[in-house]
């Protein structure tokens, strides 16, 4: 090995070797390599004929797998200019990290603009508010291990996010351990620094002038070199990686206070700045100390979420003597286990109960405080409390799929992100920084060499003038009252996925409504299943006609009990097709083919036709089901369509059925409208929001629904890409649209629109295609999404309006010495404080 190496790179990575290098002769020509790993690569790839051939070795699958298990070393000195992009295609993953040190939102940018660089990531945003870092990256090109490890050459520590609050609790011992050492000395040389200030005006013993000042200075060290570390640390982070920040301003001010005062004091001068120094940093160590605990409160509701979640499960399973439980931990749970949950426990996962009756405590996730009670057959949540008996449940949704970490997936997500005016504030920071710096310099010059100020009285106003304009509560001001807002709508059943949505709430224009499952219960009930001659024979006769529109309103509550006329052998046909139907139409379907014990037929080549219904082979009938579309399809005689009228004009849903290119009946279904619905949309009328109904049902029924609850304007018989289109054409008139609903239907609707809201009771597609979430299965809140969102960008207006005034008025205070830096670093701490306190105002609103 020879010096030369130093300047070689490695013949299959191309990092550079350096002077360790390894070298081996292949075919008669020797190569170097920077480490054991590129070696053997090398060589299996050779033996493989893989460079015989002329590929790109970076390319290839060996390479590319080894560079992810770290058999190669990336070193974090890749030379870029000699590997290949990044494909497009290539498998990309989401950590989610928990970063302690971060002071501002100079150091979020400081993370992203660092983590970008590296090759792999695909992009990384980091959130002050949250200690949160949400990077994307391919892990087949950067290691995740490489991630933390180069946050951590910035000055902090990162670490997968759990919810655990161990990271948090060790950052805030840490920081009480720093200011109560700087509290505790400052008192000492603030007490001190008075005979010094005595000899102001009156003569002192020369030893006291003489050596008190050292006494001082070695009071102040620690303050400085201990306490001061943090800020320290990160402005030299920062500057290294030719990033200035707020970290910069306090470094600056407290070193020259330091350093100035230590040199008098070795050249025998009178002014002294050491209690100057301690002051700055005690009262900015207390600033971050209750700027630690104001983030902790904000950001509660995801650690509240993940106590939720219980870590062993009781499983039930067969033993010698019978069923036996046996403890477990929630990770070993499957889909079709059977657990117990004893009263007083939280429920582990979605399930359905099969055994035992009781209360469940849903407060936490639905933001409802009445127990919802649980019988055999009903459905129960992950993270919902047992308030009564004992119950066996069978697991249906189980460790990330479960409702309750869907949830916390959706508050992280939210926590993750920035708005525009967030991301406005920081460019502003990252540009008021530097300024600053440059004002307190031509500040010191103007005094001083202007003659204004002694060079003392010039040092001072350069120092208030960096302390003054440190920028902590310009950084708070929104991402603060963001998270304050997300946590306290999670902790009422709202949840917010993208905090980006608080902003276009306020500018909504029109509310797009789906009828069944959100203006209505979606609970329906089967009230009519009768063949078309006896439907026929019914609506011929004037005093049938007036029974049907005396139908009892105990149907509509009861449902099942009052059908009448049912066809044993169509009921089968029908409920053999309907049981691949998601709809809530098939449901009531099954319900009453279960409660007549109907055996199920199979069926074959099943169609379902979305927002039509479904057609299929069953016993060798061409099978269909659905609504007046589909059955005209199915040659209907156009008469039958009207036959609906009278039932549709009362809210009642029709249905039709037959096989073999006949109808062969009708079936008429009940659905409650919300009790809410009509208060809702009135609330929506009144702030101005325009409010539709669009439903696949037909025109009368839908009809019925909008003129009962108020709807602006409805429209009936649409498809799902209809409802889309629909919302389209509203857009592109200018209006920003919303929509309301549930169901997979409805999950391209709201994922069009401009803000998509899926209520709780809807199925995890529509979820995931929705930024806000109504946990409940009530749309009463509906209108507090819209006053929470209106009060966040107040209260966020308002923290930027008193940023901005303290640090105008400070700065202009500061250059004229009507200020200094103990006052400056006490105006600092206030104006944080203001912006916690208004920004927690969103936590405690009711």
């Amino acid at each position: 090995m020879t010096d030369d190496k130093k300047d070689k790179t490695c013949d299959l990575c191309g990092l550079a070797i350096g002077r360790n290098s390894f070298t081996r002769s292949f075919d008669d020509e020797e190569k170097s390599f920077c480490c054991l790993g590129c070696m053997n690569v090398y060589a299996i790839l050779l033996e493989s004929g893989v460079i015989a051939s002329g590929q790109n070795v970076r390319e290839t699958e060996v390479f590319q797998r080894s560079l992810a298990l770290g058999v190669i070393a990336t070193g974090g000195k890749e030379v870029n200019s000699k590997l290949p992009p990044i494909p497009q295609d290539a498998l990309t993953q989401e950590v989610l990290l928990q970063v302690s040190g971060m002071w501002c939102s100079s150091c979020a940018w400081l993370i992203e603009h660092t983590l970008t660089k590296e090759r792999g990531v695909i992009s990384a945003e980091a959130f002050f508010s949250s200690d949160l870092v949400k990077v994307k990256y391919c892990p087949q090109y950067v290691p995740p291990d490489r991630i933390t490890e180069r946050i951590g050459q910035l000055g902090y520590k990162a670490s997968e996010y759990t919810g655990e609050n161990d990271t948090a609790n060790a950052e805030r011992r840490d920081l009480l351990l720093r200011l109560g050492i700087s509290a505790f000395l400052q008192m000492n040389v603030m007490t001190l620094s008075m005979a010094l200030y005595v000899g102001y005006f009156e003569k002192i013993s020369e030893s006291i002038s003489r050596y008190l000042p050292f006494v001082l200075m070695l009071l102040t060290a620690p303050i400085v070199f201990y306490s001061a570390m943090p800020i320290l640390r990160l402005a030299w982070r920062g500057l290294v990686n030719g990033v200035v920040r707020m970290e910069t301003l306090l470094g600056l001010g407290i070193l020259a206070a330091y350093f100035y005062s230590s040199a008098q004091a070795f050249l025998g001068g009178t002014h002294y700045y050491f209690d100057t120094a301690g002051a700055i940093v005690t009262l900015v160590l207390v600033g971050k100390l209750i700027e630690r605990g104001a983030k902790e409160r904000t950001s509660r509701a995801v650690a509240l979420l993940y106590r939720m979640m219980p870590k062993k499960v009781r499983l039930l399973e067969s033993g010698f003597g019978g069923k036996e439980e046996k403890f477990v931990s929630v990770d070993a749970l499957n889909v079709g286990d059977v657990f117990v949950v004893k009263a007083g426990e939280r429920i582990p996962a979605d399930g359905i109960l099969v055994d035992g009756s009781s209360h469940a405590d849903e407060s936490l996730l639905t933001g409802e405080s009445t127990p919802v009670e649980k019988q055999p057959g009903s459905r129960v949540v992950a993270g919902s409390l047992n308030t009564g008996n004992v119950i066996q449940v069978r697991a249906e949704k189980v460790g990330e799929d479960a409702t309750l970490a869907q949830i916390i997936r959706m508050v992280e997500q939210a926590l993750s992100s920035k708005s525009s005016l967030e991301r406005t504030v920081d460019k502003v920071s990252r540009v008021f920084v530097p300024g600053v710096i440059v004002f307190a310099v031509l500040t010191f010059l103007v005094c001083w060499l202007g003659g204004f100020a002694t060079t003392d009285e010039a040092l001072m106003r350069a120092i208030t003038v960096l302390v003054i304009a440190c920028p902590c509560a310009l950084g708070m001001a929104t991402p603060l009252a963001l998270t304050a807002a997300i946590g306290s709508a999670s902790q009422r059943g709202i949840l917010v996925s993208d905090s980006r949505v608080l902003e276009t709430v306020r500018h909504v224009d029109a509310v797009v409504f789906d009828k069944t499952g959100t203006i209505t219960e979606g609970n329906f009930a089967l009230l009519k299943f009768e063949p078309v001659q006896a439907r026929a024979e019914a609506l011929s006769s004037v005093e049938m006609a007036r029974s049907v529109d005396l139908l009892p309103q105990r149907a509509l509550r009861t449902g099942i009990e009052e059908v009448t006329g049912v066809n044993e052998e169509a009921l089968q046909l029908v409920a053999s097709l309907e049981r691949y139907s998601e709809h809530p139409l098939g449901r009531a379907v099954m319900k009453r083919a279960q409660e007549d014990s109907i055996k199920l037929l199979e069926a074959r080549e099943v169609e379902i036709r979305k927002g039509l219904g479904l057609i299929g082979n069953v016993a060798g009938h061409s099978v269909f089901v659905g609504n007046r579309r589909l059955a005209e399809d199915q040659c209907v005689p156009g008469s039958l369509a009207d036959w609906s009228n009278p039932l549709a004009s009362q809210g009642r849903t029709v249905a039709y059925f037959g096989w073999d290119g006949q109808v062969r009946g009708v079936m008429e279904f009940g659905d409650r409208i919300r009790q809410e619905a009509a208060d809702v949309l009135k609330d929506l009328k009144q702030r101005g929001v325009k409010t539709l109904i669009v439903s696949g049902d037909s025109y009368a029924a839908t009809s019925h629904v909008a003129s009962i609850v108020g709807a602006d304007e409805f429209i009936a018989e649409a498809l799902p890409n209809e409802k889309t289109s629909i919302i389209a054409q509203m857009q592109q008139q200018g209006t920003l649209v919303a929509m309301v609903g549930d169901g997979v239907n409805d999950a391209p609707a709201l994922a069009q629109a401009d803000l998509g809201i899926a209520v709780g009771s809807g199925t995890d597609v529509a979820m995931r295609a929705a930024a806000i979430v109504l946990m409940s299965h009530a749309i009463n809140k509906l209108p507090l999404v819209f006053d929470l969102a209106n009060t966040t960008w107040r209260i966020v207006r308002q923290n930027l309006f008193w940023a901005f005034f303290y640090n105008t008025l400070g700065i202009s205070l500061a250059v004229t010495g009507m200020l200094n830096p103990i006052i400056a670093a006490g105006a600092m701490l206030l104006s944080s404080l203001s912006v916690i306190g208004n920004s927690l105002r969103l936590t405690s609103r009711k």
